[in-house]
């Protein structure tokens, strides 16, 4: 069996990107069975654990990123992300020694469309990387408390990728279709985008040893029917519903070599395989934020003295007014930079 978990950064912001990250963890090849039991193997990556003067646990990745770490002592306010990341990374046996060079292979489908984003190309550029961002990858040292602290019997992480999804790319998306003048949202593109990077991790890990799948997501908003959207990523399974109720919804998914169940559920965060990608996906946001901070201060024209944003709506909004003139004179286009919805 194998399980896939799938969640968010940037859901809600107006500015910066959504991304969207998946964590792959194999276990028995010959197991299809799944409970509450099984579940709670992972909560012992909950326990606290100290790595390079920080304790740290999977949880939540709002939990996790405290920018107020940075007055600890950490020489960046990514510091604890970057600790349960080193830690994913040594797992998974990752080739990468730095977070520049991980990129290449985090993000393989959006390279293109975030090297066609000024501020964000600078996160590709070789000897660009800013310096207030955690690069090199905690050795094997470093986070062995942690490994053996949260050792999972018969259980390995072995893969992650996200999407980066760029305002451009994002309002592209949700541009009205030509040919009927329907709309998509936000929600449409998380589930697809999510789904599709299900598919991708499948094919790509190439996982025929395993019959069985367990997918899970972190469920947002009032939606409760993906049913739709499922069988449109994999138009040759067979989609049965198991449940849709106000908590979560599962279904069935059967495919020529594998037999998933897909798992919606409201705060999925909460079981920690989701947190991981919680994590990843907070962590490239944050980095791709610092990256937007630091191009628009380098140019800033503002009235006002420049002032970062995390890009939510009510401080987006304060940037953008105070930003006019930058963007004015530099040319940006605000459909590369604001999200139209």
């Amino acid at each position: 069996m194998y399980l896939i978990a799938v969640d968010e950064a940037g859901y809600g912001p107006k500015l910066g990107p959504l991304v969207v990250a998946a964590t792959l963890w194999e276990g028995p090849a010959e197991s299809s069975t799944w409970d509450d039991t099984l579940a709670a193997t992972w909560e012992v990556m909950k326990t606290p654990v100290l790595i390079n003067g920080q304790r740290i646990r999977v949880d939540d990745s709002k939990r996790i990123f405290q920018s107020r770490t940075q007055r600890r002592g950490d020489t960046s306010p990514l510091g604890n992300l970057h600790r349960v990341l080193s830690f994913a990374h040594r797992s998974m046996s990752r080739p990468e020694s730095t977070w520049q060079e991980r990129l290449q292979t985090l993000i393989p489908d959006d390279l293109n469309d975030v090297a066609a984003v000024p501020w964000l190309a600078e996160m590709l550029a070789p000897g660009n990387w800013l310096e207030e961002l955690p690069n090199t990858w905690l050795t094997e040292d470093a986070v062995s408390p942690a490994v053996a602290a949260w050792s999972l019997p018969d259980w390995k992480l072995t893969d992650a990728q996200t999407r980066l999804v760029t305002a451009k790319a994002f309002n592209a998306f949700c541009e009205p279709s030509p040919i009927t003048g329907a709309s998509a949202n936000k929600s449409d593109l998380l589930g697809e985008t999510s789904l599709g990077l299900v598919a991708s991790l499948i094919e790509s890990r190439k996982l025929d040893s395993h019959r069985h799948g367990q997918i899970f997501f972190d469920r947002h908003g009032g939606r409760r029917y993906y049913a739709g959207v499922i069988a449109a990523t994999f138009p040759d399974a067979i989609v049965r519903v198991v449940d849709e109720t106000s908590r979560c919804s599962v279904y069935d998914v059967e495919t020529e070599k594998h037999q998933l169940r897909m798992h919606f559920t409201v705060k999925g965060d909460s079981f920690v395989p989701v947190a991981m990608s919680s994590l990843h996906a907070k962590c490239l946001r944050e980095i791709a934020m610092a990256f937007l901070n630091h191009f628009f201060e380098d140019r800033w024209l503002g009235p006002n003295p420049f002032q970062p944003t995390a890009g939510y709506p009510v401080d987006a909004d304060r940037f953008l007014k105070d930003a006019a003139s930058t963007l004015n004179t530099h040319c940006i286009s605000k459909s590369d930079l604001i999200r139209c919805r």
